[in-house]
Parts: structure tokens; C-alpha cells; sequence
């Protein structure tokens, strides 16, 4: 007696397009989840970054008395050199040199009997410097003559041109004033930790590779073409614009008591500084003399403090 043939059952075509159908709506369920854990985990990492150089200012200002300047006249190396040895990088401080007198900011300096970082040392991006949100690829900064690229910029009312700052003159409270907060380099121009670039002209231009200012509303599109950020380019200074690229529209800062804060783009500034001027408080400000509240958090001795509601 013969056994009976099993038939062999396949999926058909209708079944397959089921179950592709339905991978694809797990996949479209599960890439946002998945997006969204990334960025939340990218923006931690900013923040511990901008409480590391919060720490590394604090701890500089407790050695010299003052918070380091923006850059020095001169020999232009900038503040984010001068935290190095606050920031585990004491040997590319060292390297670097620059408080000798002869030191002074070059992309390929000479390099060092050792060979520790060859010619490439203020091309060296450092992580503490840099945000995972910005998607910009590479180390160096295009917009600033190939400088290692930072994400951090600092306020000059706390580290300015050659200046010798003390915490004492945030008058108006260290929990309300901003210290350095972001650029990113997809929307704007970043920064550059080495110091102030000279290559694009003079001190106008250039210090938008260390500064930032309030005078446009965060996340403002740089305006001028790619390279490098001039003055002609961009008459109207957007490039000094802090920026993200946070989900939430919004900046990470971190202000001069050291605490972190992410900053609505939806803070109020002043329409009318939208220019290349230092910003300055308007007593007569439309409502009420605190109607700009990004430009009061700038400002660390106006005397208008800026109530923590406001941001």
C-alpha cells in the first residue's frame, strides 16, 4: 500500500507582500524610537561637554584670578587653548606652548623633537569640544583656514579680547548669565578651539571663530556664502549666531555658575541690534525694560537680572 504525497506549501505572493508590509511598518515604528534615543544621547554628551568647560573656566579663573581671554592680541591663541591642561590635555598645552612669548597661532607649527601630533596640532579636533549633533564631517574648520573645529563659543562678557575678567563683575548674578553656548556647523560656521583666525581679515571677521553674540535669534542661518565668513559676505554679522542642530529648536549654554540650560530659539532679542555691534541693553524696550530677555542673559552687569521663568 502506498504512503500519501504531502503536498509542499509556499508562501504565495499576496502572503510575502503581508509580511513585507508589516516589517516595514515595524521598521517605520521602530527608526523613530530609535532616532530619538540617539539624539537624546548626542545632546546629553553636549551638555557634559559645556559642564566640562563650565568646570575648566572655574578652575582656570581659581589659578589666575580671571576667566582666560577670548584670544590674545597678537599671538591670537584662543580661550578653549587655555583650558586645555583643565580638560585632560596638559601634554597638547604643553605642546603648544602659549604662554611663551614667541608662541603664537599657526596651522602647522613645527614640529616637536617627539613627533607628538606632528604638524597637524591645531588641526586636531578634541571631543570635549565638539556636540555629536552637528553632523559636519571632519576635524578642521573650512570656514575658519582649517582649524580644528569646535562647537563651543564663549560670551565676551566673560572672555573678550585680551581681557583679564573676574567673576565678581557678574553683577547681575552668575545663575542668569551665559557663559559659552553652541554653533553648529551644517547652519552656521561653527567655531575653531585653536583661537581667533586672522586669515579673513581683520578682528571683525575674525573673531567669530571664538565669540558669539545675541544680536540675532538663535539658530539664525549664517547668510554669506561658504568660505570664509567675511564681512562682505556677510555685512550683517548672522555668523556670530549661537545654533544647534537639537531637535527641540533650541541651544545648550552653559552660564557662569556652571549649570547647563537649553535656551528656546524662541527667546526674545532685539530686532534692531541685528547687526554688527556689540549688543547693548534698551532701557526702553517695548512692555517692559526686560522685553529681551537673550540680550539681558548676554549682558552680566546691566543690572537686570533675568528671572529663571524667562528661559
Amino acid at each position: 500500500m502506498s504512503r500519501p504525497t504531502l503536498a509542499r506549501r509556499a508562501f504565495t505572493l499576496i502572503e510575502l507582500l503581508v509580511v513585507i508590509a508589516i516589517i516595514a511598518i515595524l521598521i517605520g515604528l521602530l527608526l523613530p524610537a530609535v532616532q530619538k534615543v540617539r539624539e537624546s544621547a548626542a545632546r546629553a554628551k553636549c551638555e557634559n561637554n559645556l559642564k566640562q568647560v563650565g568646570l575648566a573656566m572655574h578652575m582656570y579663573h581659581d589659578s589666575h584670578g580671571y576667566f582666560p581671554p577670548a584670544f590674545t592680541p597678537g599671538q591670537n591663541w584662543g580661550w578653549s587653548t587655555y583650558l586645555l591642561p583643565y580638560v585632560e590635555q596638559a601634554p597638547l598645552y604643553a605642546l603648544l606652548n602659549p604662554e611663551a612669548t614667541t608662541s603664537s597661532l599657526t596651522l602647522t607649527p613645527t614640529p616637536p623633537a617627539n613627533g607628538y601630533l606632528a604638524t597637524t596640532v591645531t588641526g586636531t579636533a578634541l571631543p570635549v569640544y565638539l556636540c555629536p549633533s552637528d553632523p559636519a564631517p571632519g576635524p578642521s574648520n573650512p570656514y575658519f583656514s582649517g582649524y580644528a573645529k569646535s562647537n563651543y563659543l564663549v560670551s565676551e562678557q566673560v572672555s573678550d579680547g585680551g581681557s583679564k575678567i573676574n567673576i565678581l563683575t557678574v553683577t547681575d548674578g552668575t545663575s542668569n548669565t551665559i557663559m559659552a553656548g553652541e554653533r553648529d556647523m551644517k547652519n552656521q560656521v561653527g567655531g575653531a578651539w585653536p583661537g581667533r583666525d586672522t586669515a579673513t581679515g581683520s578682528a571683525g571677521t575674525s573673531v567669530a571663530s571664538v565669540i558669539a553674540r545675541p544680536n540675532f535669534p538663535l539658530n539664525t542661518p549664517y547668510a554669506g556664502p561658504p568660505n570664509p565668513p567675511t564681512t562682505a559676505a556677510d555685512p550683517s554679522c548672522t555668523r556670530y549666531t549661537w545654533s544647534s542642530m537639537h531637535a527641540g529648536s533650541g541651544v545648550n549654554f552653559v552660564f557662569v555658575d556652571g549649570s547647563v540650560h537649553f535656551l528656546s530659539a524662541r527667546l526674545a532679542t532685539d530686532p534692531a541690534q541685528q547687526n554688527c555691534n556689540h549688543p547693548i541693553h534698551v532701557p526702553t524696550a517695548p512692555t517692559s525694560p526686560t522685553a529681551y530677555p537673550f540680550i539681558l542673559l548676554y549682558l552680566g552687569n546691566d543690572g537686570y537680572p533675568v528671572d529663571g521663568s524667562q528661559f
